[in-house]
C-alpha cells in the first residue's frame, strides 16, 4: 500500500512540472500561431535606430517594429548594449490587440523573456493573427553586465490594423 501511494505521489509531482498556456479568445477569433521565430546575436544585423530614443548606461540603442501582410504580423527589433554587456534581449515581449481605438488593449500572445549571451540581440518573428483588429507589441529591452548591473527600457511598437 505504501508503495502504491509513493508511486501515485511521484506521478502527481512529475506532472505538476507541466503547465499549459491558455489564451481566452472570442468565438470569431483564430488562435495565434508563430510561423517563424529567430532571436540572434548576429552583430551584422544590428543597425542603429536613427529615429529611436537613445538610452544611457548599458543599452546604447533599441528598436521594436511591427509590419503586416494580410493577417500575418512581422515583429522585428533589436537591443544593442555596450561592449561590456554579457546578456541582452527582450523581457515580457507581448503582442496586444483591440477592436477599435476606443477599446482597451488586451494581451493576445506572450513570448515571455528572450535573451542571448551577447551584447546585442535581434528579434525576427512572424505571427498569424485574427483579422479586423489593431495590434501592437510591448517589451522591455534588457541588458546585463553582471548580477548588480542590469538595465531595462520599456518600449511599445507602432500600431497596425489587419484586414
Amino acid at each position: 500500500m505504501k508503495k502504491m501511494i509513493t508511486v501515485m505521489v511521484c506521478i502527481a509531482l512529475m506532472f505538476s512540472f507541466f503547465t499549459l498556456d491558455v489564451n481566452a479568445l472570442d468565438k470569431n477569433a483564430s488562435f495565434p500561431y508563430v510561423i517563424d521565430f529567430n532571436v540572434t546575436s548576429d552583430y551584422d544585423l544590428v543597425v542603429s535606430d536613427e529615429n529611436g530614443t537613445r538610452a544611457t548606461g548599458l543599452i546604447n540603442s533599441y528598436s521594436l517594429y511591427l509590419t503586416k501582410t494580410g493577417s500575418t504580423l512581422h515583429i522585428t527589433g533589436f537591443t544593442m548594449g555596450s561592449t561590456e554587456v554579457v546578456k541582452s534581449g527582450f523581457k515580457d515581449l507581448t503582442v496586444q490587440r483591440r477592436k477599435t481605438t476606443d477599446d482597451p488593449w488586451e494581451d493576445y500572445y506572450e513570448y515571455g523573456n528572450l535573451y542571448v549571451d551577447a551584447f546585442a540581440a535581434n528579434l525576427d518573428t512572424t505571427l498569424a493573427v485574427a483579422a479586423n483588429y489593431q495590434y501592437r507589441v510591448t517589451c522591455k529591452h534588457y541588458a546585463k553586465k553582471n548580477i548588480l548591473s542590469v538595465q531595462t527600457i520599456s518600449n511599445v511598437s507602432n500600431i497596425v490594423t489587419t484586414v
